[in-house]
C-alpha cells in the first residue's frame, strides 16, 4: 500500500498550508535557444490536500491549489509531479501568469528531462513589449521560489474564461477571394464549462497510459474524475448572430489604448505605391499627396490567441489549429485562424509563427485568405487585385509568395503578378518606343507573352545596427521593356542618438528610375539618383506637465528636418531632355493646431468598449485650426538655386462619436496653403508650380461602420497656367471597426487603387475572454471536440 506523506486536511484558507517542492518548470512562453536551468526550480504550493505516493514517486496536491515559481503563479484544481521522471500534470480549471503574460487551460503536461509537453483548451494572453523580461529565470527566486509582485493587470486569483460565444451549423464566413464559402472556424468549450457535453475526449495511447501513471489509486482522496472548481460556472454561451453588442460579456480587460496600425489582408496596390514619394519642395505644405507604402511601425505588441491542443518540443509550439486576435474585446472584430501551425518566441521579444494556410476574419463573417509565415501581426494576403494605371496599363493579379529567410532576421518577399487588363487588350501605354530616351514619353505599343507578367520585391535585412532595405517592381519580362518598366529603390540605413530628436535616421540611398508626385505636374521620374540622406523629428509640448486636457488649447508643435544631397539624372522642366546634376537641399517645417472647441467623449462608466465600436480611438467633437509652415533649400551644380517658404493653415471640424449607427460621424478639413519662391529648379520633378492652392477632405458614415472618404486639391493662382486645374484626388469607402479597416480606394487623377486591410493594435489590462466560438449541434448543445492529434 502506497504511503502518504504530510496528509493534509481541508482548510477554509488553503494558503495558509504551504510546501517546498523541487519542481519541473511548466513552461513559458519559451525563448528560442534556451536552455534549461541547471538547477532545480523550487515551488512554493498551498493546496486543501497534499501526498506523497512514495511507492509511485507521485507527488499529489489537490483543491485550491496554489503554485509560486520563479515569479510564476499556476492555479489549478489538481497538480501531480511525477519526481524520478521530472514530469509535471496539472488539471481542472489551470491558470498561469506572470507578469503580462497569461495562460488558461484544461491540462498542461510537461516533461522537463524531454522538454516536451502539451496543452488542453488554451486560451492566452501574449504582451511582447514584456515578453522577454517575463520570460526571463530569475536566480533568486528560481532558488528561493518567491513570490514577484503581482502586476496592477492581474487580480491575485484571475478566474477561469469560459467562453461565451456559439455558432450554430449553418453559420457560413463568405470568403471573398477567391469566391465561395466556408464554415467558421470553432472550438470546443473546456471541459468545466457550460455546454461542454459530457462525452469524453478521446485518448491517445500515450495519454491513456500517461493519465494510469500520474493516478495513484491508493491515495487517499485522490480521484482523478474528481474536481474541486475553483470558480463559479461562466455565464452561459451566447449565439454570434444574437449579439448586438460586448457590453453583456463579462470582458475581463480595462484601460485599453490604441497604440498602432498594421497594414494586412489584401494590401493597397503593392506594386503601384513603391517607390512613391513626395518631392521636398511640397513636404508638409498642407497639400494632399498620394500615400506611401505603409511601413510597420512595430509589432502587434499584445495578442490573444486559442487553441484545442498545443504541443510543446522544447523552443517551439505547435497546433494543428490556432486562433490570434489584435482586439482586446469578445466578439472579436478581427481575427487570425492558422493551421498546421508552428509558433517561435524570440529573444528579441517577436513572435514568429509559420502555417501551411490561415484566414483573416472578419465579423465573423468575412473571411480573407492569408499567408502566415511572418513575424506575427506582419500577416499578408494570398492573393492581391489592384489597380496601376501607370506602369501596369489597369487591373493586375499578385500572389504573395511564402517570404525567403535571409539570415537570422532578413526576409525576402516576393509577388509574382499577372497584368489582367493589359494581357486582355493585347497593348501597352507603359513604355518608351525601343531605343528611345527613358526621359521620353511612352507610345502604346503591342506586347508579348512576357508583358503580361510583372514581379515585385521587397528586401529586408539587418545588418549590425544597420538596415539594407531594396524594393523592386518589374512591369514586364520583355528585354526590349525592362529600361523602361523596372522601379528600383534602395536605403542603407542607420538610426541616429541626436540630441533633442524623437527620432533621427542617417541613410545611403540609390534609386533607378523612382517616382515622384509634383502637384499639378504630377508623376515625375527621377531615372537614376544616389548621394546621402538625414532627417529627423522633435516635438515642442505647449502646456505645462500638470495641465489639465481640457486647458490644452495649443497641440504640440511637430518639426521635421531633413538634409539630402546627391546625384540626380531626370527630366529638364516640361522637355524630354535628360540632366545629370548634383543636388543639394535642405528643408525645416514646423506644425500644430489650435483647439477653438472640444466636446466631451463617450462615457465609459457602464460600457468599457464606448465609443470603440468603429473606431480604434474614442471620437471627440471638436473644431481645431491647423497651421504650419515649410521652408526648402536646394542648390544644383549647374548654378540654379530655388528656395521655397510656405505656408498653410485651415480648419478641421470633427461632429459626432462615431458609436451610432447612423451619421454619427462627419469630419471636415480644408487648407490653404501659399509659397514664396526665389529661383526656379532646373528639372521637373521638384519645380515649384503650384504656388497656391486649396485643399480639402470629408470623410461621413452613412451607417454602421461604412464610411465614404474623399479628397481633392486645386491649384488656386490666377498667374499659373494650371489656374483650376486638379493636382490630386481621390475617394475610398470604408469598412471600419475597433479592430480593423477595410477599404477600396481609387485616385482618377493618376489612376492607381485597391484594397487594403489594416489591423489595429492595443495595449489593455487583463486577461479578456475567449474569442473563438464554440460549435452549436442541431440540439443547441456544444459539438464535442474533435481530436485532431495523430494516434
Amino acid at each position: 500500500m502506497a504511503q502518504v506523506a504530510q496528509p493534509l486536511t481541508h482548510q477554509p484558507q488553503p494558503s495558509s498550508q504551504r510546501t517546498a517542492l523541487p519542481l519541473p518548470p511548466v513552461p513559458p512562453p519559451p525563448t528560442r535557444g534556451s536552455n534549461p536551468p541547471a538547477q532545480p526550480i523550487f515551488a512554493i504550493v498551498a493546496a486543501d490536500q497534499q501526498g506523497v505516493d512514495d511507492e509511485l514517486g507521485v507527488y499529489v496536491a489537490k483543491g485550491h491549489v496554489r503554485l509560486r515559481f520563479n515569479g510564476w503563479t499556476l492555479l489549478a484544481d489538481r497538480v501531480e509531479v511525477a519526481e524520478r521522471s521530472r514530469s509535471f500534470y496539472a488539471t481542472g480549471q489551470v491558470r498561469l501568469f506572470k507578469g503580462n503574460q497569461y495562460l488558461q487551460a484544461s491540462s498542461i503536461r510537461y516533461s522537463n528531462w524531454e522538454g516536451t509537453g502539451e496543452l488542453e483548451d488554451v486560451y492566452g494572453v501574449i504582451d511582447q513589449d514584456t515578453l522577454q523580461r517575463d520570460a526571463a529565470i530569475n536566480p533568486t527566486t528560481a532558488a528561493t521560489g518567491s513570490h514577484q509582485p503581482q502586476p496592477a493587470s492581474w487580480p491575485t486569483d484571475p478566474s477561469f474564461a469560459c467562453p461565451q460565444l456559439s455558432a450554430s451549423p449553418n453559420r457560413r464566413a463568405l470568403s471573398v477571394i477567391p469566391p465561395g464559402s466556408t464554415p467558421l472556424p470553432t472550438m470546443a468549450a473546456a471541459s468545466s464549462c457550460p455546454g461542454a457535453g459530457t462525452d469524453p475526449k478521446a485518448q491517445r495511447l500515450m495519454e491513456a497510459l500517461e493519465r494510469v501513471t500520474f493516478t495513484p489509486s491508493s491515495f487517499q482522496g485522490a480521484d482523478p474524475g474528481e474536481r474541486t472548481p475553483s470558480d463559479g460556472p461562466s455565464p452561459a454561451s451566447r449565439p454570434i448572430d444574437s449579439q448586438l453588442g460586448t457590453s453583456t460579456i463579462e470582458q475581463r480587460v480595462s484601460h485599453v489604448a490604441y497604440q498602432q496600425s498594421w497594414s494586412a489582408g489584401i494590401q493597397l496596390n503593392l506594386g503601384g505605391l513603391i517607390g512613391y514619394t513626395a518631392p521636398t519642395n511640397s513636404t508638409g505644405s498642407g497639400q494632399l499627396a498620394p500615400p506611401r507604402l505603409e511601413k510597420a511601425k512595430g509589432l502587434i505588441s499584445k495578442i490573444r490567441f486559442q487553441s484545442s491542443n498545443l504541443q510543446i518540443q522544447r523552443d517551439t509550439w505547435t497546433a494543428r489549429q490556432m486562433a490570434f486576435t489584435n482586439d482586446p474585446f469578445t466578439p472579436a472584430r478581427s481575427w487570425t485562424i492558422a493551421r498546421n501551425v508552428t509558433a517561435a518566441f524570440n529573444p528579441d521579444g517577436t513572435t514568429k509563427i509559420w502555417a501551411r494556410s490561415g484566414n483573416i476574419i472578419l465579423e465573423n463573417r468575412v473571411s480573407l485568405p492569408a499567408v502566415l509565415s511572418q513575424t506575427l501581426g506582419k500577416e499578408k494576403a494570398s492573393y492581391v487585385i489592384g489597380s496601376d494605371n501607370q506602369d501596369r496599363d489597369g487591373v493586375y493579379l499578385g500572389y504573395n509568395l511564402k517570404p525567403i529567410k535571409i539570415g537570422s532576421n532578413g526576409n525576402l518577399n516576393l509577388q509574382p503578378q499577372l497584368l489582367i487588363e493589359r494581357a486582355i487588350s493585347g497593348k501597352s501605354s507603359s513604355f518608351i518606343a525601343p531605343g528611345a530616351s527613358l526621359g521620353s514619353s511612352t507610345v502604346t505599343q503591342s506586347i508579348t507573352a512576357a508583358d503580361a507578367f510583372g514581379l515585385i520585391g521587397n528586401l529586408h535585412l539587418p545588418i549590425a545596427n544597420l538596415s539594407l532595405d531594396s524594393y523592386l517592381s518589374l512591369a514586364t519580362f520583355n528585354p526590349d521593356h525592362l529600361a523602361s518598366g523596372t522601379r528600383n529603390t534602395t536605403r542603407l540605413s542607420v538610426p541616429l542618438q541626436l540630441p533633442g530628436n524623437n527620432s533621427a535616421i542617417a541613410s545611403l540611398f540609390g534609386t533607378y528610375r523612382e517616382r515622384s508626385y509634383n502637384g499639378s505636374l504630377g508623376l515625375q521620374n527621377v531615372i537614376y539618383a544616389y548621394g546621402l540622406n538625414l532627417e529627423g523629428s522633435s516635438t515642442i509640448q505647449t502646456q505645462p506637465p500638470k495641465a489639465k486636457p481640457a486647458n490644452h488649447f495649443f497641440q504640440p508643435i511637430g518639426i521635421s528636418w531633413q538634409l539630402q544631397s546627391g546625384n540626380f539624372q531626370s527630366n529638364l522642366y516640361n522637355t524630354s531632355s535628360l540632366a545629370n546634376i548634383w543636388r543639394t537641399t535642405f528643408r525645416l517645417s514646423a506644425s500644430s493646431a489650435f483647439s477653438l472647441w472640444k466636446d466631451k467623449p463617450v462615457s465609459t462608466l457602464r460600457n468599457p468598449e464606448a465609443g470603440l465600436r468603429y473606431s480604434p480611438t474614442a471620437i471627440i467633437p471638436g473644431l481645431d485650426l491647423n497651421f504650419g509652415v515649410s521652408g526648402v533649400g536646394a542648390g544644383y551644380s549647374d548654378g540654379s538655386s530655388q528656395n521655397t517658404l510656405t505656408f498653410y493653415g485651415g480648419p478641421s471640424l470633427t461632429l459626432g462619436h462615431f458609436d451610432k449607427r447612423f451619421f454619427d460621424y462627419t469630419r471636415l478639413s480644408a487648407s490653404i496653403a501659399g509659397t514664396f519662391n526665389n529661383g526656379l529648379s532646373p528639372f521637373g520633378f521638384d519645380r515649384a508650380v503650384d504656388l497656391r492652392t486649396a485643399s480639402f477632405t470629408v470623410a461621413q458614415q452613412l451607417y454602421g461602420p461604412v464610411v465614404l472618404e474623399a479628397g481633392a486639391t486645386y491649384n488656386i493662382d490666377p498667374g499659373s497656367i494650371y489656374y483650376g486645374q486638379n493636382s490630386y484626388s481621390y475617394f475610398e469607402v470604408k469598412l471600419q471597426r475597433r479592430s480593423y479597416e477595410f477599404g477600396v480606394y481609387y485616385s482618377p487623377y493618376d489612376g492607381i487603387g485597391g484594397i487594403r486591410v489594416k489591423l489595429n493594435d492595443f495595449n489593455f489590462d487583463g486577461s479578456g475572454s475567449p474569442f473563438m466560438p464554440t460549435a452549436v449541434n442541431a440540439g443547441g448543445a456544444s459539438a464535442m471536440p474533435i481530436r485532431r492529434n495523430p494516434s
